[in-house]
């Protein structure tokens, strides 16, 4: 099924010494205590330890936290060695440094993708080669993913618990409105604006557009230049040259400036933020947009768009693509953590995140009680186990599947062939932030400059990078 691969070569560091945005401030910062265990280490799987996990849902969100907390009981009765002490702390890049000096860190947290490598770098993520190699749980992860939490000798210091690719969201029900046919969705940048004109003339309603604002706009214009073939960032060991005005970065542009003034398909709102759009693609409002592809539970669990309705197809392809935007999120060990302490977190991180895709009775009865919480089995994702394992496990939970995976077919279809493309090694949210009103800025004015548009946010993210 999915042979995943992450884009290496020139320009782009690989997946195994990739991708991390430099926390500024915290070069040489937070070196683990002598008492952290050494990359050998052993536990002692029966000892009493206690572990503080972050990432505790706040009192607000009443039917996560009480599923958090039954989770919890029931692990502490499977392990009653092992006592968790849960926190609301969840990973900031401005707080990190800091928290991790002063020792008020969790044991364990979530980080993004986009993190490990400079954390690594940093001896900021313990080591936990001696614990995974030989476990039978993390032994069969995918390989392509957990690549990214290996250091360039192969030793590993995280543990992908999920992960993602970019998509195409569109409205199915707005496809057969305007005659389109929903099982086809649009492969090419071409297809996708001929359908938003189609869209749009047919139902009224808006044919493409997408976010452009909180950094949203720019992470998608670099998913766009991906698409059309360039990269935003080069590296070349220590040094990063920012590349924005790029033939690429012009094609995604002239694709918005199409679809906005040429076609007049692009809506009224060009200042969406990610939390409106999805209001308005679930209300059946907007027929194509473009987010990652694991929006299925904003959209019909938290919004209550039609699960029928719901379209997600592979992000639309230019003639020199290079790959699809990916992520997703690495669960992260203190590296002043006690080695038992690690191998607790661990076992925590197995049962919470991972159990369900390598054993048949952990699967079925999560299935069983997703089914029993009218919550989604069998959604599109990237599988973070092997895909022989992966099989095995849609086998396991194909009585309870109750999401329209027919419906997304030309997207797991091309999980096979899918190179993944990190996110900007460096500074990727000021990036980001640079380019959100590159985008506004195309589709609220014609006549808008690509060149000199795009040659002053690189500019202005070059200085930042070489400011460090």
């Amino acid at each position: 099924m999915t042979q995943h691969r992450w884009l290496r070569g020139a320009g782009l560091v690989s997946a195994m010494a990739v991708a991390g945005i430099v926390m500024s401030g915290c070069a040489g910062a937070a070196q683990p205590a002598a008492s952290a265990p050494d990359a050998g280490a052993t536990c002692d799987a029966d000892a009493e330890v206690t572990i503080t996990v972050g990432e505790r849902p706040t009192s607000d969100q009443t039917a996560n936290l009480e599923a958090w907390e039954n989770a919890i009981a029931a692990f502490e009765d499977e392990h009653p060695n092992i006592t968790i002490d849960d926190e609301e702390t969840k990973y900031d890049v401005t707080t990190f440094p800091a928290l991790l000096v002063g020792g008020t860190l969790p044991t364990t947290l979530q980080v993004p993708f986009t993190d490990i490598q400079s954390l690594i770098e940093r001896k900021q993520a313990a080591d936990i080669t001696s614990y995974v190699e030989d476990d039978e749980v993390l032994s069969q992860l995918n390989p392509q993913l957990a690549a990214v939490t290996q250091d360039a000798d192969g030793r590993t210091y995280g543990v992908v618990r999920a992960a993602y690719t970019m998509g195409l969201i569109y409205d199915r029900a707005l496809f057969e409105e305007a005659g389109l046919d929903p099982d086809a969705p649009p492969a090419t940048w071409d297809d996708v604006l001929d359908a938003a004109a189609t869209v749009t003339e047919k139902t009224g309603q808006t044919g493409f557009i997408i976010p452009t604002t909180g950094n949203v706009g720019g992470w998608l214009l670099t998913s766009m230049s991906y698409s059309n073939g360039d990269l935003v960032e080069e590296v070349d060991g220590d040094d990063t040259t920012v590349t924005l005005d790029t033939p690429g970065m012009e094609a995604s542009l002239q694709f918005l400036h199409d679809v906005r003034w040429e076609e007049e398909a692009a809506g009224a709102n060009y200042l969406y933020d990610n939390n409106a759009i999805r209001d308005d693609i679930a209300a059946g409002s907007i027929g194509q947009s473009l987010n990652g592809a694991n929006l299925y539970n904003s959209l019909v669990i938290g919004r209550g768009m039609a699960k029928e309705d719901f379209g997600l197809a592979p992000f639309p392809v230019g003639e020199d693509s290079i790959g699809v935007l990916g992520g997703g999120n690495i669960q992260w060990y203190n590296p002043k953590a006690t080695a038992d302490q690690v191998c607790a977190a661990l076992e925590w991180t197995k049962f919470y995140f991972l159990n369900r895709y390598v054993d048949e009775e952990a699967a079925t009865t999560w299935a069983e009680a997703q089914v029993a919480d009218d919550l989604p089995v069998g959604l599109p994702e990237v599988p973070v186990v092997s895909d022989e394992q992966y099989e095995t496990y849609l086998g396991w939970i194909e009585p309870y599947i109750n999401v329209p995976r027919e419906n997304y077919t030309a997207y797991l279809d091309s999980l096979a062939t899918a190179v993944i493309v990190p996110e900007p090694a460096k500074k990727a949210q000021e990036l980001y932030a640079a380019l959100d009103p590159v985008a506004q800025a195309v589709l609220t004015r014609e006549d808008a400059d690509f060149a000199e548009l795009l040659s002053a946010a690189q500019a202005q993210v070059q200085d930042l990078i070489d400011a460090e």
